[in-house]
């Protein structure tokens, strides 16, 4: 189910990049990898609060072998 309007508090993927300034295949990953945990929704349509994805974004993140450091 989509929504079609956002619980106060919560971002939808979409809006989660936007306040993090990332795609949203970066959220997804943030999610796959455990640096960001959904608060509410379900799995498909996931919703996370603002402090969440400021938290995932400021976190260290895990590198994976061989991947280029971003300079």
């Amino acid at each position: 189910m989509r929504y079609t309007s956002t619980p106060p508090g919560y971002l939808t993927t979409e809006l989660a990049a936007k306040a993090a300034g990332v795609k949203p295949d970066t959220i997804r990953d943030w999610k796959r990898r455990g640096i960001l945990h959904r608060s509410a929704g379900s799995p498909r349509y996931p919703l996370y609060t603002v402090d969440a994805v400021d938290a995932a974004k400021a976190a260290a993140k895990p590198t994976r072998a061989g991947q280029r450091a971003h300079r």
